[in-house]
Parts: structure tokens; C-alpha cells; sequence
């Protein structure tokens, strides 16, 4: 009796969570949201890396660097950054929704559309999150070793952590838009370089 009950009682929640794929699937076909959150993933990732080099790398030229500021300033302003790009998102997102959500329904000759109008406010919520959440785990990236070597250490292990980490999403998005895996890595290997370059060059410390 209680192994029927139990067997139920998967189904029951199996079943919940196939409607559920099923409504995340017809959503996502409704408003592209994998493009989307592609796009927000990879923007998101790549101000978090390079705003955190730009910061490591402009602390060690004020020749005021301490490994207890780096891992201070860094950790604030990855939450910063991923709370400024979660809400900008939402903004932009939401704006540009109803825009496509009107049109849909236009064509569709309804005025309101249960199906389409929460396809879009899903679509509006996931990819502001994303644009969230990615920013700050590429931010601490860069900050590992400061948690391990001295500072005037750590410099060098940052920065090439950093780069490398572009490289790697910049091949996965190579990856999934078919082209030249190696090409695509470099490529945002590549901002980061330009990125530091220009840190370096402008710095206050060198005026």
C-alpha cells in the first residue's frame, strides 16, 4: 500500500515537472529566450572579467595594492555590477517585450493572449537573471589568488586566469555558433589584452 502510494506520488511530481519542461519549451519557442540568455550570459561574463582586471590592474599601478582591498573592492563590485546589469536587463527587457508581445498578439487578431503574455514575462524575469548572476562569478574569478600569494604575487596568476576564462566561454560560444573554436576564444581573449593595454597606458599614476 505505501509502495503504491509512493509510486503515485512520483508520477504525481514527474508529471508536474514534464508540464513544466513542456511550458519552459513552448515559452522559449514563443520569444527565442536560449538567444537571448546566450547574448546576456556572454555580456554579463565578460564585464564581470574585465571589470575586475581593469580594478586589479589600476590598483597595482597606484602602487597601493594590499590583497585585503583587491578581495574587498572585487567581491563589492561584482555584486554591484551584477545587481546594475539584473536591473538594467529587466528594464530593457520588459520594454522590448511588450513591444513583441503587442505585435504577436496583434497578428494573432486577439487582444489579450494568456499563453503569449507569460511567455514573455518568463522570457523578461530568466534573462534579467541571467544578466544578473553572470557578472559576479566572472568578477571572483580573477580574485583566486589573492586569497593564496602575496600580492605582488598575484598579479600575473589574475590576469591570466582572467584571460583564460574568456577564452573558455569564447570558445564555447564558438562552439555552439559553429565556428572556429579557437578564432572565437582569442577573439575575447584579445578585448581583455586591449582592455588591460588601455588601463595601463591611462592610468592617472602614468599622467
Amino acid at each position: 500500500m505505501e509502495k503504491d502510494e509512493k509510486d503515485k506520488k512520483n508520477d504525481s511530481l514527474r508529471k508536474k515537472f514534464e508540464d513544466r519542461w513542456e511550458r519552459y519549451r513552448m515559452y522559449s519557442c514563443i520569444t527565442d529566450l536560449p538567444s537571448t540568455s546566450r547574448r546576456y550570459f556572454v555580456i554579463g561574463f565578460f564585464d564581470g572579467v574585465l571589470t575586475i582586471l581593469g580594478m586589479i590592474l589600476g590598483a597595482h599601478l597606484s602602487g597601493q595594492a594590499t590583497a585585503e582591498i583587491i578581495i574587498s573592492a572585487g567581491i563589492a563590485t561584482g555584486l554591484a555590477l551584477g545587481i546594475s546589469s539584473g536591473w538594467g536587463a529587466y528594464e530593457a527587457e520588459k520594454i522590448e517585450h511588450t513591444i513583441m508581445m503587442r505585435e504577436k498578439q496583434k497578428a494573432m487578431l486577439v487582444k489579450r493572449s494568456s499563453a503569449v503574455s507569460k511567455a514573455h514575462t518568463f522570457a523578461t524575469y530568466i534573462s534579467s537573471i541571467i544578466h544578473a548572476i553572470a557578472p559576479i562569478p566572472a568578477a571572483y574569478i580573477p580574485l583566486i589568488p589573492y586569497f593564496f600569494m602575496e600580492v605582488e604575487d598575484a598579479l600575473i596568476p589574475a590576469i591570466s586566469i582572467g584571460l583564460i576564462s574568456l577564452f573558455i566561454v569564447g570558445a564555447l560560444m564558438g562552439r555552439i555558433s559553429k565556428r572556429n573554436i579557437l578564432i572565437a576564444g582569442l577573439r575575447m581573449m584579445l578585448a581583455g589584452v586591449i582592455t588591460l593595454a588601455v588601463v595601463s597606458i591611462l592610468n592617472p599614476s602614468h599622467l
